[in-house]
């Protein structure tokens, strides 16, 4: 169900955008004047809005605002909403040094919170639900040795590959100091591991419970990945969104005082 209203969400923005430069040389709307201008404004204080989120996340006594969660949904929605809003209210055009300087440093933001959104999904059961734990994806199975007993006899580098990245994994996953290429290289040699297991064709179904180990450890693989790159992530948005207020505002006092 969320992943329908969120397609939906998707498809009703584009829909605007498309239908807004399909008539862009009526010039129905100007950003000097009426409607237009209005559009700047609103969508300007959403951009600003956005600022609340990460600081009500780090104030847990300023419950009076909202709950977390709440400001986290609405976060979602102005991050879309407001870069919306201010492509209308450009009519399509740049227009002004100022003003398009602070257009592209909106589409870059806009750009790099999808990416962040992307991401976030990777690392949480669903873009509200709580974030994923190693735990989650990680079952130490007690009969695991008895399972696979035929095929070590038959396979015994197989095995003891497949349980030395299992034991890295966990030890790594345990510390700080990781890297998204030692996930990247684990994962492939997991794949690798698992084109192997596909050309065995005896016992299948302890083959079949090897398989769906390979996987979990792939996923663990991939969640260290996406962990990584939403820290990576974090760092650089930031950066962007204060360039974003600051050529936002210039844009502003110039446009009314000068």
């Amino acid at each position: 169900m969320q992943s329908t209203v969120t397609l939906l969400w998707y498809i009703a923005v584009l829909l605007v955008i498309y239908f807004g430069w399909t008539v862009r040389d009526q010039r129905y709307v100007v950003a000097e004047s009426g409607i237009g201008y209005w559009l700047g404004i609103i969508g300007g204080t959403m951009m600003l809005l956005l600022l609340v989120y990460p600081v009500r996340k780090r104030k847990p006594r300023w419950k009076y605002m909202g709950s977390v969660k709440f400001w986290f949904r609405f976060h979602m929605f102005l991050g879309i909403a407001g870069p919306v809003l201010i492509i209308l209210h450009s009519g399509y055009r740049l227009g002004s040094l100022n003003g398009a300087v602070a257009f592209f440093c909106m589409l870059i933001v806009a750009v790099s919170g999808l990416v962040g959104r992307y991401l976030y999904r990777r690392i949480h059961h669903g873009l509200y639900g709580e974030k994923i734990r190693f735990e989650d994806l990680y079952q130490k199975d007690e009969s695991w040795n008895e399972m696979v007993a035929d095929i070590k006899d038959s396979s015994p580098e197989l095995i003891n590959r497949i349980e030395e990245i299992e034991s890295t994994l966990v030890q790594r996953s345990a510390q700080e100091k990781r890297s998204v290429w030692f996930y990247a290289r684990i994962k492939m040699e997991l794949s690798s591991l698992f084109n192997k297991l596909k050309k065995m064709v005896d016992h299948p179904d302890k083959t079949k419970v090897l398989k769906k180990r390979i996987e979990s450890l792939k996923s663990i693989s991939g969640l260290g990945i996406n962990e990584i790159l939403f820290s990576y992530w974090h760092i650089l948005h930031f950066p962007l969104f204060i360039m974003l207020v600051i050529s936002g505002v210039t844009h502003v006092v110039v446009v009314h005082y000068y």
